[in-house]
């Protein structure tokens, strides 16, 4: 049988830099804690470690104001847990000292970098315009991957989430892949917002299968069900 490539997104965290310089985390640690505890559970199994990711909301620039001093190009590119910003990094040390798992096998997916990745994608012209109403918020120009900035619709919800989504399964050349979503719903990252950002993911071509996992207050998860790619014709 082929081998399950599995993937967790382990919440999606918000990071400001506040007045007086200090920065302000509002992490989503009970889907930090349930994904980290599924990644312990199978590695107890003798299962290969999950790739994990967390994504983080910001304002602000995040390789300048939100990663730890002294890195390396391909550091600051693709950041771990573990290049974070000493403040950020306290947040998160706990529960992954809980769990045995290193912040360094833990990949930081940021907004910055999927707005860009969005604006080419779009600037390519070749989403057609029935999926391009999704990803913008306000009718779309000519052009929208360059779009006069009196009138530049903004990104949604939805096409953020898909490209978290997207970055958090990775390439995965396995015949089989799954991402395993665990989220939080707040003002940021809202369920329904989430569902339409899994949709979005396999019409923009995502192969892996994704499942949504909210998880409340008290940590208890509510697993949602395995949503597969569409099949290609």
């Amino acid at each position: 049988m082929p081998t399950t490539a599995i993937s967790l997104l382990a919440g999606n965290s918000r990071v400001a830099l506040s007045p007086d310089g200090s920065i302000s985390v509002q992490a989503q640690l009970h889907a930090f804690d349930a994904a980290l505890r599924f990644a312990r559970h199978r590695l107890d199994q003798q299962k290969p470690l999950p790739r994990l990711s967390v994504a983080f909301d910001h304002c602000g620039i995040f390789r300048l104001q939100f990663l730890d001093q002294h890195l390396s190009n391909a550091q600051k590119r693709r950041p771990r847990l573990s290049h974070l910003h000493p403040s950020v990094r306290s947040v998160f040390q706990p529960i992954a000292d809980k769990h045995a798992i290193a912040l360094s096998d833990i990949r930081a997916i940021h907004e910055d970098s999927a707005r860009q990745h969005l604006a080419h994608t779009l600037a390519t012209g070749d989403i057609p315009e029935r999926l391009t109403r999704r990803m913008l918020s306000g009718a779309p120009s000519a052009n929208p991957g360059a779009p006069d900035r009196a009138s530049a619709p903004k990104l949604t919800c939805a096409a953020i989430t898909k490209e978290y989504f997207e970055r958090a399964a990775g390439c995965a050349e396995q015949s089989e892949a799954l991402l395993e979503v665990f989220f939080e719903d707040s003002t940021w990252s809202q369920s329904l917002a989430y569902v339409r950002g899994l949709q979005l993911s396999h019409l923009l071509g995502v192969s892996a299968a994704i499942r949504l996992n909210l998880v409340d207050a008290s940590g208890e998860v509510s697993q949602g069900e395995i949503m597969q790619p569409p099949t290609p014709c």
